[in-house]
């Protein structure tokens, strides 16, 4: 089943890329009762449930950069979770400068949709979350 999972995260990652609209990925990936947590020290942290609160953390995540892109670079299977690697490009929407940016976002999956969806800072948190260690010389080298 934990393939399964990588497999699920992978196709909604690929519907973003495709510029599918948020309504219909959230209906076809996210469970109706998903829980979005932003892990600190990520800006705004906290807790958001169900498909509304998964589309205000994407509109907050969003509101403040122009031509923004955001891909899945690694999947690791974790059983009921998958932890990806996710990069972000953008410009910032007031001062037009490039962003770029690495998060790792835990998802758990169940029944073929995303049930539960963390975000963090660093490899190392995410990891954590799923009970595996992460390589101490793999961070120094990134």
């Amino acid at each position: 089943m934990s393939q399964e999972n990588v497999e699920v995260v992978k196709r909604g990652f690929a519907a973003w890329a495709e510029g599918l609209d948020f309504e219909t990925a959230v209906a076809d990936f996210v469970h109706e009762e998903v829980v979005v947590r932003r892990q600190p020290p990520l800006p705004d942290s906290g807790i958001a449930t169900g498909p509304e609160g998964l589309l205000e953390v994407i509109a907050e995540w969003l509101e403040d950069f122009d031509d923004f892109e955001m891909s899945g670079v690694e999947y690791i299977d974790a059983g009921d979770e998958v932890v990806v690697t996710v990069s972000q490009r953008a410009r910032g929407a007031a001062s037009g400068v490039p962003v770029t940016g690495t998060y790792w976002f835990v998802f758990e999956v169940a029944a073929g949709k995303v049930t539960r969806l963390d975000m963090y800072a660093s490899r190392e948190q995410a990891l954590e979350a799923v009970g595996l260690a992460a390589d101490p010389g793999e961070e120094r080298a990134r």
